[in-house]
C-alpha cells in the first residue's frame, strides 16, 4: 500500500527523518517495503517567466523566448504554440534532468543557441489528473504563480515535494490499510497525539425518508451493516487540487468530485464507499441479497458480468446495481448530469467478497480491503467523513438522517488483564505503568476496577493476553529484549535404527539386481476378490476417493508387485526382479489406522531357492540369526507346496516366501511362475542383534566334510540342521545345503539333501576321531526321522 508522507503529517507530527521513521515502523511490525521521493529524478527545473517571444528568423515553426529564471535571463527555443508573454512555465536549465532521465544541454538551432527547455506535463512525469487546466500537447503553463516564485524549484512550487512510502500490510491488520491506520501506528511509536479527520457537517432540514424508504439485508451472513446517506443538489465537477494531488500520490486516478471523495475516504479511513445516482435507482428501497444464478450486470468498467448464487449484490426493486464489495454497476453511475446521490458504506462477508473477486477476475482496492474483514465500526465514521468532505468542497448538501441497517452489531471485546503473563511470555519485566501507557497510545484502555483491557473496535485481531503482550513489546522495542545465552541439552542428529535398516535393505536389494518400485497407497476393493485372507471390514475407507479404484487404503503389497510384473512381461521383458518397501494399512479402534512397514519382493526370473538364498544373505547382513523356513503355514495366496513361512521361533513370524498361487497368476494374466516374499520390518527390528561382537582370527585349521542324506518327502531340511547344531554347536562353523535331488537313484517318497559342513575348534586341531564321534550321534538321531546317509 502506497502512502503519502504529506498526508500522514496532517494527522500526526512527524519530527524525525524518513529513514528513522521507516526503521521505527519496521521494528514495530508495520513493515515498509521501501520509499521514494516524488519526482526525485527531476533536477534543476525551476519556475520561469516568459518576458519576450519572437519567431525564429530561419524557421517560422519555432519560437525564441526570453525567460527570467531569477539568476539569469535565458534564451530558449520551443515549437509549442501555447506559450504567451508573462506566462509562468517550468524551465529545465542547462544540466537539468527530466523525469525520463534525459539531460538538457545547450543546443544551437540554425544560428541561435537555446539555453535550456520549456517543459510539458509528460516531461515532468505529471498528468492532467492533478492539473486538469494544463495542455497535454503543449508547454505546462503554471497557474496560481507570481513573481516571487520565479527561480523556485518546480517540485516546491507545485507542492509535490512529497515522499511515498510503500507498506506491506499483513492480513490480520485491516485497520492499517488506511492513512489514519498508519498515522495511528506512527502516533503510538513516536508517542504523539493523533489528529483525527474532521467528521462534522451540516445537515439540510429535509429528512432522508423523503428520498428512500429503507435498506433491507436479506441474510445477515452476507452483510453485517449497511448505511446509506443522501446528498442533494449535487454539483459534479473537478475536485480541489489538494484532494486530486493526494489521490494521484497514492496511485488513484481522479474522476469527479463525488467519486474522488469516496476514493479519498477509502484511502484515508480504510472503509470503501460507493456513490449511486439515486435518480437512476428503481423504486425507493435498496436490497442486499445473493445474486440469482446467471444474473447479469454491467460493471463500471463496461464489462458484462454473469453472477452466481453465491455472489452478493446490491439491488433495487428491479435489478442488481452493484457487485457488493467489488465494483458498482454502470446503470447507476455518477456522471456529469447527477444531482442526487446515495452514499453507501457497508460491511460485507470477507470470504464471499474474496470468492466473487476471484471468480470475476476483478480485484479492486475495495475488494482488497473487504477481503481482510473490516469492522462495522468503520462504516459510520467513513460515511460521516465523506459527508464532511462533500460539504467542505461544495459538491452538495447532506440530507438529514441516515438509513442504517445493522443486523450483527459489534460487541465490546475485553481481555482479562494479567501483567505477570506479559513478563512470563516476553522474559522481560516492564513496569505496570509503562505497559498501561503503551496500550493507551494504541487506544487499548485499562479498566482498573474490572481489571480488563478494553479493545478498540478497529482492532479485530486482539483476542487474548498473548496478543496484548505482542502489542506491548513491539511498541516498547524488540531491540530492548536482553540477550541471553541459550541453554539446553544438545541432541545428536542422525537416522533412526529403523531408517538405517530401510536404507541398508534397499541398497542390498539394488546391489543384488532388483529394481525398486513405488505404487499408490490406495487401491480398489476388487483386488480382494482375487487375493484371499483379507477382510474388507478391516480396510481403511477413503472419504473422498477419486473413484472406486482408489477407494480404500491398501492392506498388502502383493497386488502392486504382480501388476508391475504383468506390465513388464506384456512389454516382452521376461526376467523381472522388483521390490517395494512401503506401508500397509488396517482399521483400528483408535483414531488413526494401524500402519505396518512391509518389504515385498517379486521375481519372474528366479525360483523358490534362489529367492530364499537372497533373503538368507539379507538376514545375515542385518545380523538376524536363527531364521527358519517352514512349509507349515496358512497363506492362501502362495503355492500350497512351494512356499514357507519365515520365523525365528513358532510365535515370532517374520514373513512369507513362495511361488504365487497359480489361480492368482491367472487372474492377473501372468503366464510365468512368480516367486514372492514379504517381510515385516518391525519384526526385523526386534530380531536384529544390536551389539556387534568381533572374533579373533582362527588359530587352528578347519575340517570340511560333505554329507548326502536320503530324506522322506514330508521331512524339512531344518530337521537336519537342528540336529547337527545340537551335537556340534561348539565346533560347527558352517553348515550349508548346496543340493537337492530327486530322481531314479532315489527311491520313491524320498529326496536327497547334500550339505557342506565346516568344523573348527578354538582350542585344538580337530582329528577324524573327534568328528566321527559327533557324526555317530547325529546319524543315530537322524534315524528317528527315517533319514540315512546316501550310499
Amino acid at each position: 500500500m502506497k502512502v503519502s508522507l504529506e498526508w500522514l503529517k496532517s494527522f500526526v507530527d512527524i519530527d524525525c527523518s524518513v529513514d528513522e521513521l521507516v526503521d521505527k515502523l519496521t521494528m514495530s511490525g508495520t513493515k515498509v517495503e521501501g520509499y521514494e521521493k516524488r519526482l526525485e529524478n527531476i533536477k534543476n527545473v525551476v519556475v520561469g517567466k516568459i518576458l519576450e517571444i519572437s519567431l525564429h528568423p530561419h524557421n517560422q515553426n519555432l519560437f525564441v523566448c526570453k525567460v527570467d529564471t531569477k539568476d539569469k535571463i535565458l534564451t530558449i527555443i520551443t515549437a509549442a504554440k501555447n506559450v504567451k508573454v508573462d506566462s509562468y512555465v517550468p524551465v529545465a536549465k542547462p544540466g537539468a534532468v527530466l523525469a525520463n532521465g534525459k539531460t538538457i544541454d545547450v543546443l544551437e538551432f540554425k544560428g541561435i543557441v537555446s539555453e535550456g527547455m520549456l517543459c510539458s506535463l509528460e516531461e515532468l512525469g505529471l498528468t492532467r489528473g492533478e492539473f486538469s487546466y494544463a495542455d497535454e500537447n503543449g508547454i505546462f503553463i503554471l497557474e496560481g504563480m507570481d513573481d516571487s516564485m520565479i527561480g523556485t524549484d518546480i517540485k516546491i512550487a507545485l507542492g509535490i515535494d512529497d515522499v511515498i512510502i510503500d507498506f506491506e500490510i499483513t492480513s490480520n491488520r485491516p485497520d492499517c490499510l488506511s492513512i489514519v491506520g498508519i498515522a495511528r501506528e506512527i502516533a503510538a511509536i513516536l508517542n504523539k497525539p493523533l489528529k483525527f479527520p474532521n467528521l462534522n457537517f451540516k445537515e439540510a432540514d429535509e429528512p432522508v425518508k423523503n428520498y428512500i424508504d429503507g435498506i433491507e439485508i436479506q441474510d445477515k451472513k452476507i452483510c453485517r451493516r449497511y448505511m446509506g446517506r443522501v446528498i442533494k443538489n449535487v454539483k459534479i465537477g473537478q475536485s480541489p487540487l489538494w484532494l486530486r494531488r493526494r489521490l494521484v500520490a497514492c496511485g488513484v486516478r481522479p474522476i469527479n468530485n463525488i467519486v474522488d471523495v469516496t476514493n479519498y475516504v477509502m484511502l484515508e479511513m480504510g472503509q470503501p464507499l460507493h456513490a449511486f445516482d439515486l435518480n437512476k435507482i428503481c423504486g425507493r428501497n435498496v436490497f442486499v441479497r445473493l445474486a440469482n444464478d446467471s444474473e447479469r450486470i454491467v460493471t463500471l468498467d463496461g464489462a458484462e458480468r454473469v453472477l452466481r448464487s453465491s455472489d452478493i449484490v446490491i439491488a433495487d426493486e428491479k435489478r442488481a446495481i452493484a457487485v457488493a464489495g467489488v465494483m458498482g454497476g454502470l446503470d447507476t453511475e455518477v456522471d456529469e448530469n447527477t444531482t442526487l446521490v446515495l452514499l453507501e458504506s457497508a460491511t460485507f462477508n470477507p470470504a464471499m467478497v474474496r470468492r466473487t473477486a476471484r471468480y470475476l477476475g476483478l480485484r479492486t482496492e475495495a475488494s482488497n480491503r473487504f477481503e481482510k474483514g473490516l469492522s462495522p465500526y468503520f462504516a459510520e465514521l467513513a460515511i460521516q467523513r465523506a459527508c464532511a468532505l462533500i460539504e467542505q468542497i461544495g459538491a452538495g448538501e447532506v440530507v438529514k438522517g441516515a438509513v442504517d441497517t445493522y443486523v450483527d452489531p459489534w460487541q465490546q471485546v475485553e481481555v482479562k488483564a494479567d501483567f505477570s503473563y506479559i513478563e512470563k511470555l516476553l522474559g522481560l519485566r516492564i513496569e505496570k505503568g509503562e505497559v498501561v501507557n503503551i496500550l493507551n497510545r494504541l487506544e487499548i484502555k485499562y479498566d482498573e476496577e474490572k481489571e480488563v483491557f478494553i479493545i478498540p473496535p478497529f482492532r479485530t485481531d486482539i483476542e487474548d493476553m498473548a496478543d496484548i503482550s505482542e502489542e506491548v513489546i513491539r511498541i516498547y522495542g524488540y531491540d530492548k529484549l536482553p540477550s541471553r545465552v541459550f541453554m539446553g541439552n544438545a541432541i545428536s542428529s542422525g537416522l533412526t535404527q529403523k531408517q538405517k535398516m530401510v536404507n541398508n535393505i534397499k541398497n542390498f536389494l539394488a546391489n543384488s539386481g532388483y529394481y525398486e518400485i513405488y505404487s499408490y497407497s490406495f487401491e480398489s476393493p476388487k483386488v480382494y476378490e482375487v487375493l484371499k485372507g483379507y477382510n474388507l471390514d478391516d480396510a481403511v475407507k477413503i472419504s473422498n476417493p477419486l473413484g472406486e479404484d482408489f477407494s480404500i487404503m491398501r492392506m498388502q503389497l502383493l497386488s502392486s508387485i504382480l501388476k508391475t510384473i504383468y506390465l513388464n512381461i506384456s512389454r516382452n521383458i521376461k526376467d523381472v526382479k522388483v521390490f517395494e518397501l512401503s506401508t500397509v494399512f488396517k482399521k483400528s479402534d483408535e483414531k488413526l489406522p494401524q500402519e505396518k512397514l512391509v518389504l515385498a519382493i517379486g521375481s519372474s526370473a528366479q525360483d523358490f531357492y534362489s529367492l530364499k538364498g537372497v533373503l538368507e544373505n539379507l538376514f545375515d547382513m542385518l545380523r538376524i540369526k536363527d531364521v527358519k523356513f517352514s512349509s507349515q503355514h496358512q497363506n492362501p495366496n502362495l503355492h500350497p507346496t512351494r512356499s514357507a513361512k519365515i520365523y525365528t521361533d513358532e510365535s515370532f513370524l517374520i514373513g512369507y516366501i513362495g511361488e504365487v498361487h497359480p489361480d492368482i497368476l491367472e487372474r492377473f494374466d501372468i503366464p510365468a511362475r512368480v516367486v514372492y516374499a514379504e517381510v515385516y520390518i518391525d519384526k526385523l527390528l526386534e530380531a536384529e542383534k544390536k551389539e556387534k561382537r568381533y572374533a579373533p582370527l582362527p588359530k587352528y585349521p578347519a575340517v570340511e566334510r560333505d554329507y548326502a542324506f536320503v530324506v522322506p518327502d514330508d521331512v524339512e531340511s531344518r530337521v537336519i540342521e537342528v540336529i547337527f547344531k545340537k551335537y556340534s554347536s561348539d565346533i560347527l562353523e558352517e553348515f550349508r545345503l548346496f543340493d537337492v535331488y530327486k530322481g531314479q537313484q532315489i527311491k520313491p517318497g524320498f529326496k536327497s539333501y547334500a550339505y557342506k559342513a565346516v568344523f573348527r575348534s578354538k582350542s585344538k586341531t580337530l582329528s577324524d576321531s573327534d568328528i566321527n564321534q559327533i557324526q555317530e550321534k547325529i546319524l543315530d538321531e537322524l534315524k528317528n526321522y527315517n533319514i540315512s546317509l546316501r550310499e
